[in-house]
C-alpha cells in the first residue's frame, strides 16, 4: 500500500510520563491536503452495477467481476492505470455478518490506488459522474485521540474514586468520579463480555492485562490456517487489519493505555485496576510505516475493517478512541460515506460504539468530528472532565475537550488518568525493566471514552440481554448532573457507574398491526400503535426512517432487500429501544 509519512504527535494523548513534547500546538486543525492517504480513493458501486449479480461469496470468481468493474471505472476517471485495487472486506463466513455486510453494501466498496502525485479530487469528480458509482471519496486518515482493590496504585486512580485530596498538585473535589467502588459491589464484570479496543495494538503480556486479553479458542496459534473459518488467519488474540495477520503488538502505545483503563486486572497485587473485569479484544488498524517511532498511519478503510472484524469476533462494545482527519468544518456526511456504512453495520449488529469528541476544542454541534458525527442509535460521544467535574478547556491541561450540547452526550474523567504502558519499541512505550515504569498518567477524550466502555462492560455483565440502545440509555440517563456541564454536553452530566447499574429502564414496544408493499416503487407502508416520534422500520435488520403519508407510514425498500421466495422479517423499533413483534413478508 502506498503510504505517506505523518507525525501524530500533535494530536496524541497527553502523557504525563512517557510522551515527548508535541511539535506544534495541539489545537492546530489538520490541513485539508493532508487529510487523505496520497493517491487512494474509496469507491462504492451501485447495487445492480455491471457484474454485481455475478459477485458474492457463492459466485464463480467471488467478487472478481465487481473488483474488475471498480478498477475499470476508476481508471476511466483517472485516465491512467491504477497501481492496485482491492475490496474493503473479504467474504464473511458467519451468515449474520455476511447479511449485514451485504445489506450495507460493504461488499461493493473497493479501494483504488493511483500514484501519490495523482489529482484525487478530479478522479473522484469523474467517478461521481459514472452511472455505475454510488459514491467516491478520499481514503481519509485516522488518528488516535489524546488520552478498593489491593492494586498498589489504586489510590492514584481518582477517576474511579476521588478522595478530594488533590491531583497532580491541584485541588480536587471529593466524589467527582465515576463511583466505581460502589459499582463493584454489584458486579466487577464478566469474562463473557468482550470490549474491542480498535486502536494501535495492546501489550498482551503486560502483567496487569494478560489475564483479561481475549482468546479465540477456535484458532490454533501461528499455524497459518483460518481454523475457525471466520475469514481471519491466526486471530488468536485479536487481529491486525493493517498487516492482515495476528500480530497485535502496540505500534504506538495508545491502545495499551485504553486497555488498562477499561480492564486492567483487579486484586492481583499489581499496579492498577480497570473499570471492568471483562475481556479486551485487540483490534489493530494503525501501521508503523517508517524507521521513526512517530511514523504511524491509519485510514478510514483500515478503521472500517476494524469495526467489521470487531463484529465478527463477537464484541458487545467497541471502544473508538480515535477520529478521522476529515476537515471538520468542510466535509459533510455525504462526503464521509464508507465509514458511515461501517458504523451502520455495528448498529445492525447491536454493538455499542463509544466515540470521542476530540481534543482540539471543536464544538461538535457545528464542526463534524467523525465517527461521532453520525449520531446513530448505538453511539455514545464522550467529552473529558477533570477532578472537579469541570469540562477540560485547556490550562492546566494540554488539550481542549470537544463539546456539543446536542452531539456530545456526557463527560467522563479525562485528566491524569493512571493506566498501563506498553513495553517495547514504540513512541509511547517503555523499554525499562522497572515495573514502576509500566504505568503512566494520560489525559484526553480517549481516556474518557475508555471509562465509558468499561462501564458499558459492567452493564452488559449484569444485564447480558441488554441491547446497545438500552446500554446507551442506562449510561446517559444515570449521569451525575452538574450545572457547570450544561453548556457542553446534552445530558449536563458526568458518567456514574453505580447509577448506570441501578437505574430502572422502561421501554414501550409498539404494536405492529399490518403492512403493504408495492414492489414497483419499492414502497412499504406500515401501520401500528404506540409509535414514538423517531421510530424506525427494521427490514431484515436494516433500519429505515419512515415518513407519514395520511394514516400510514412509508419507507422506500429496494426489491433487492426482499429476494423472491425468501421470508424477511419486519419490525418497528421505538427510540427508547422497544421493538415490536415481527411480521414476515415473502415476495
Amino acid at each position: 500500500m502506498q503510504k505517506i509519512r505523518i507525525a501524530l504527535l500533535p494530536l496524541l494523548l497527553a502523557l504525563a510520563v512517557v510522551a515527548p513534547q508535541p511539535r506544534i500546538s495541539q489545537a492546530g486543525a489538520p490541513r485539508e491536503k493532508d487529510s487523505g492517504a496520497a493517491g487512494e480513493i474509496v469507491v462504492k458501486l451501485k447495487e445492480g452495477a455491471r457484474g454485481s449479480t455475478l459477485s458474492g461469496p457463492q459466485a464463480p470468481g467471488g467478487r472478481e467481476p465487481m473488483l474488475a468493474l471498480a478498477r475499470e471505472v476508476g481508471e476511466r476517471a483517472a485516465r491512467r492505470p491504477a497501481r492496485s485495487a482491492e475490496p474493503l472486506v473479504a467474504g464473511a463466513a458467519d451468515p449474520k455478518l455476511a447479511e449485514i455486510i451485504s445489506r450495507r453494501g460493504l461488499d461493493r466498496v473497493f479501494v483504488l490506488r493511483f500514484g501519490a502525485d495523482s489529482d484525487v479530487d478530479s478522479i473522484i469528480a469523474g467517478l461521481k459522474a459514472d452511472p455505475e458509482v454510488e459514491y467516491a471519496e478520499p481514503n481519509y486518515k485516522v488518528i488516535p485521540g489524546s488520552v478498593t482493590p489491593n492494586d498498589p496504585e489504586f489510590e492514584f486512580q481518582w477517576g474511579l474514586k476521588n478522595l478530594g485530596v488533590g491531583v497532580a498538585g491541584f485541588d480536587s473535589t471529593r466524589n467527582a468520579d465515576i463511583k466505581a467502588t460502589e459499582a463493584w459491589e454489584i458486579t466487577t464484570g464478566s469474562p463473557g463480555v468482550i470490549v474491542a479496543v480498535t486502536d494501535t495494538g495492546i501489550d498482551r503480556t503486560h502483567p496487569d492485562l494478560a489475564a483479561n486479553i481475549y482468546t479465540n479458542a477456535g484458532e490454533v496459534p501461528d499455524n497459518g490456517i483460518d481454523d475457525d473459518r471466520n475469514g481471519y488467519v491466526d486471530d488468536v488474540h485479536g487481529f491486525n487489519l493493517a498487516l492482515d495477520n495476528g500480530d497485535t503488538r502496540d505500534v504506538l502505545g495508545h491502545g495499551t493505555q485504553m486497555a488498562g483503563l477499561i480492564a486492567a486486572e483487579m486484586n492481583n497485587s499489581t499496579g492498577i485496576t480497570g473499570v471492568a473485569q471483562c475481556k479486551v479484544l485487540p483490534v489493530v488498524f494503525f501501521e508503523r510505516i517508517g524507521p521513526f517511532r512517530e511514523e504511524v498511519e491509519a485510514t478510514v478503510v483500515d478503521a472500517s475493517r476494524a469495526l467489521i472484524y470487531s463484529i465478527a469476533a463477537g464484541a458487545s462494545i467497541i471502544n473508538a478512541s480515535w477520529r478521522t482527519l476529515l476537515p471538520v468544518d468542510e466535509v459533510t456526511q455525504a462526503e464521509a460515506n464508507m465509514l458511515r456504512d461501517a458504523v451502520a453495520a455495528t448498529s445492525d449488529a447491536g454493538v455499542l460504539l463509544v466515540c470521542i469528541s476530540g481534543n482540539e476544542g471543536y464544538d461538535n454541534d457545528f464542526s463534524k468530528v467523525y465517527p461521532g458525527e453520525y449520531q446513530m442509535s448505538n453511539q455514545i460521544v464522550v467529552g473529558a472532565s477533570d477532578y472537579n467535574d469541570r469540562i477540560i478547556r485547556g490550562f492546566p491541561f494540554d488539550f481542549v475537550s470537544g463539546v456539543g450540547q446536542r452531539t456530545v452526550h456526557l463527560t467522563a474523567p479525562g485528566a491524569n488518568a493512571l493506566t498501563t504502558v506498553a513495553r517495547g519499541d514504540c513512541l509511547n512505550c517503555t523499554e525499562s525493566e522497572d515495573p514502576d515504569d509500566w504505568y503512566a498518567q494520560v489525559g484526553g477524550t480517549s481516556a474518557s471514552a475508555a471509562f465509558v466502555s468499561g462501564v458499558a462492560a459492567l452493564i452488559k455483565s449484569k444485564y447480558p440481554n441488554d441491547s446497545a440502545i438500552i446500554i446507551r440509555r442506562r449510561i446517559l440517563e444515570s449521569v451525575d448532573v452538574k450545572e457547570q456541564l450544561g453548556l457542553y454536553v446534552s445530558t449536563s452530566g458526568r458518567l456514574n457507574a453505580v447509577a448506570a447499574l441501578n437505574i430502572e429502564i422502561t421501554v414501550s414496544s409498539p404494536l405492529f398491526t399490518r403492512f403493504q408493499y408495492k414492489p414497483g416503487g419499492g414502497k412499504l407502508f406500515v401501520f401500528g400503535e404506540g409509535l414514538q416520534p423517531g421510530f424506525i422500520v427494521l427490514v431484515g435488520g436494516k433500519g429505515y426512517a419512515p415518513k407519514l403519508k395520511g394514516d400510514k407510514w412509508l419507507v422506500k425498500v429496494p426489491q433487492s432487500e426482499l429476494p423472491p421466495g425468501t421470508p424477511v422479517e419486519i419490525r418497528l423499533r421505538n427510540p427508547d429501544g422497544g421493538v415490536s413483534q415481527a411480521l414476515t413478508i415473502t415476495r
